[in-house]
């Protein structure tokens, strides 16, 4: 079982599913939050793939069985109001819309070599944060039989080469000038300190 050949899956089928009526489609690294919801603001009407790990299929078993949980999140933004993120309006499709065309079609949907997805719930992750942006976003769960491989060949992993970091001293007088700077954007501060070290390999 590959993690990557199943996010990699999943990000191509659902680009052939919702084609040319979204922005973006996309993994992300984890849940849905505010600093998440602001980096992607631009991407939207999106849909984003997450692979949110599993429990063991079976307590105590011989192999690395786990049902694995992947959540497919939707997320539109429209000016013209909250209902039209969810309904669309003629113009930009709708939440509704996103979630019609893919759960039908990702529930049973078979990753060759991998496993089946079993669909398993929608939540509404509507809040005020959320509100505020002018966005609107769904969370589709399914779950996935998947077994870790017991056979990794270590000597096919990239070495651990070179340790890089900036410091800021004192910190931004802002939360967004600190990401601006997270992010490599340098264009108002710069890196108070700098350190690149490479390891030496064996």
């Amino acid at each position: 079982m590959s993690i990557r050949t199943i996010e990699d899956n999943l990000i191509a089928t659902i680009k052939t599913i919702v084609t040319d009526k979204v922005r973006s489609v996309d993994s992300l690294p984890g849940d849905w939050d505010d600093d998440v919801l602001r980096r992607l603001l631009r991407l939207m009407p999106g849909v984003f793939v997450v692979f949110a790990g599993g429990a063991p299929e079976r307590a105590g078993g011989t192999s690395a069985q786990l049902s694995g949980v992947w959540i497919v999140y939707v997320a539109t933004a429209h000016a013209s109001g909250e209902a039209a993120r969810r309904r669309g309006d003629g113009r930009q499709v709708g939440a509704y819309e996103l979630l019609e065309l893919l759960v039908p079609r990702l529930h049973g949907h078979t990753v060759p070599g991998e496993g089946t997805l079993s669909f398993a719930r929608v939540e509404n992750l509507y809040n005020g944060a959320i509100d505020k942006q002018g966005v609107s976003v769904y969370a589709a769960t399914f779950n996935m039989p998947m077994a870790l491989p017991s056979d990794l060949d270590l000597p096919t992993l990239d070495d651990f080469e070179t340790f890089a970091a900036h410091y800021d001293i004192p910190p931004h007088e802002s939360g967004a000038e600190h990401r601006k700077w997270l992010e490599g954007d340098y264009t108002t501060s710069n890196a108070d300190a700098k350190d690149e070290v490479a390891v030496a390999q064996d």
